[in-house]
């Protein structure tokens, strides 16, 4: 193994946390800094079989989250474990301290940073951020992105590179979401050469400290996960209860004279960068790169087509995560065939990256869902006219430009122009997950609907249209999901046959249709034409 830590040592510390004899094995050459794909070649089983064996080494760990950062937290925790029973002090911080190194002049405390064995392109972002960060001196860079995107493993690649221009290199991730005050006190213990520094008492000050160090020092502080810090269920870039004082942090370190930068990771963007951006302040989302994906799939002995390659970036965007998946996918199960994948699936989403999607839905906002939905349904870009004109609720146009702009600051949406007008368009695996999730709603509330014999449990079928015809741009190349009513039609199939047969079913559903006839829209919503088309459709 590559950390000083004896196996037996280790491996007593795994049998207490109940890690069983192929776990153990399986993680011993992780943390030797082998590959998955070695692991699996080496051990005569899947990628996906290693991976779940490491997944429940996390879990036995309580290392959640997602990304590469697990295993280097489980590094730490063993590191942290094996210290404290040596009784060293260099690991006083309890679960996933940090080791902090001095390299001649320079200090290093790279905390939860994951190992990155295997960097793939980026080489124009790497340039920019270089420029912003060492040449320009840019006291603040936000890494934007969604989850999968690579912003992490780009984060600690730039690090990497310039950490010789700087006297103090600090990685601290915030998915544990510290209180300011107690992570602004940490890094003053860390510049502090005393045991027991003057911490002073109340936030501001705190923040003044910080600053000193800041400029008496040339330091780059890279904040990961820094998405976990702000409020869900609300529009984006709002901070968490009790973690405004972060706000308060960017606000000084942006507008105050230093010589140090702060580089933010996050999958949504806090709503004081737009404010602040500027010569000083500055963001970048990484691109879709060609040259990654085809490196991905290479690595898994797949070279697939030109064009095949064109239509899995079309599907998949820079979602880099999806992409590995996907190569495992058809080494695993379509012979390392990549046509037979895109000839078998539009688009394959694992489990794993459906949990990533679910994560990033269930942060939004219900108004900003609304929107998702009916971008879904259209299946193309949508104007704001279009949305606007079929939301039975009468928002104002403030409100709902306010919706849009927190969808583009989670990185779900994009802004096209097109004939003189905006339309917008969400990524293709979001519109994928967006559109599984309303179809099983929908599904849902038909069957509610069969149960109850009436309307009083629909929501979505109320609210949504569920057929609304927009032209498909020129030059999409994205292909289209099969319609919800069609989708919806197939779920209920099944359901049904499985059930009372489609007659009983059918007939009520019927019943309840015709009794919304004399109904308007103000009472029922889009319920009577959703209910009339899902008819039509199943009796195709």
């Amino acid at each position: 193994m590559t950390t000083p830590i004896p196996q037996n040592f280790v491996q007593t510390i795994a049998k207490q946390r109940g890690v069983t004899d192929a776990e153990l094995e399986t993680v011993f050459m992780a943390l030797d800094g082998q590959s998955t794909a070695t692991i699996a070649t080496k051990l005569g089983i899947s990628d996906i079989a290693v991976r779940k064996r490491l997944g429940e080494v996390y879990k036995k760990f309580q290392i959640g989250g997602n990304g590469p950062g697990k295993l280097s937290e489980l590094r730490h925790q063993l590191l942290f474990s094996y210290h404290t029973d040596q009784g060293t002090s260099d690991f006083s911080r309890g679960k996933g301290s940090l080791l902090k190194v001095a390299i001649g002049h320079r200090q290093e405390d790279w905390g939860q940073a994951p190992d990155v064995s295997v960097f793939y392109g980026r080489t124009e972002e790497l340039t920019t951020l270089k420029q912003w960060i060492v040449s320009d001196n840019c006291r603040l860079v936000a890494l934007l992105g969604l989850a999968g995107s690579g912003k992490t493993t780009l984060s600690v690649q730039l690090a990497k590179q310039v950490q010789n221009e700087f006297d103090v290199v600090i990685w601290r991730s915030l998915r544990s979401t510290p209180a300011p005050s107690d992570f602004l006190g940490s890094l003053i213990q860390l510049f502090s050469n005393q045991q027991k520094p003057d911490v002073p008492i109340d936030l501001n000050s705190k923040i003044s400290r910080l600053v000193e160090y800041l400029r008496k020092h040339r330091c780059l502080v890279i904040l990961d996960d820094f998405e976990a810090i702000l409020r869900p269920e609300e529009l984006a870039g709002h901070y968490r209860e009790g973690c405004e004082g972060y706000r308060d942090l960017i606000v000084r370190l942006c507008e105050v004279n230093h010589n140090s930068c702060l580089l933010l990771v996050s999958s949504e963007e806090p709503t004081e960068l737009a404010l602040l951006a500027g010569e000083k302040v500055r963001s970048l989302k990484p691109a879709i790169s060609e040259e990654i994906a085809r490196e991905i799939f290479q690595e898994k002995g797949l070279s697939p087509q030109d064009q095949e390659l064109e239509i899995l970036l079309s599907r998949y965007g820079g979602n880099l995560l999806a992409l590995k998946i996907v190569a495992t996918t058809i080494n695993e199960f379509f012979e390392g065939n990549v046509l037979k994948l895109l000839e078998a699936t539009a688009l394959f989403i694992e489990e794993h990256i459906s949990n990533l999607l679910a994560q990033q839905f269930d942060r939004m906002s219900s108004s900003e869902q609304e929107i998702a939905y009916w971008i879904a349904i259209a299946q193309s870009p949508i104007a704001l006219a279009t949305l606007r004109e079929q939301m039975l609720v009468n928002s104002s146009l403030s409100d709902l430009l306010k919706n849009l702009d927190s969808l583009g600051r989670r990185s779900l949406i994009d802004k096209i122009s097109e004939g003189g007008e905006t339309v917008f368009m969400l990524q293709p695996l979001i519109v994928q997950y967006v559109t599984d999730r309303l179809v099983d709603q929908i599904r849902g509330e038909v069957l509610e609907t069969v149960k109850t014999q009436g309307i009083e449990r629909m929501r979505l079928l109320k609210t949504h249209k569920l057929s609304i015809n927009i032209a498909k741009r020129k030059g999409d190349k994205c292909e289209p999901i099969s319609s919800i009513l069609a989708l919806v039609k197939n779920r209920l199939q099944v359901l049904f046959v499985k059930t009372t047969g489609f007659e009983e079913p059918l007939n009520i559903l019927k019943k309840v249709a015709s009794d919304l006839e004399d109904k308007s829209i103000l009472e029922v919503g889009y319920a009577r034409e959703n209910l009339a088309q899902i008819i039509s459709e199943i009796q195709r």
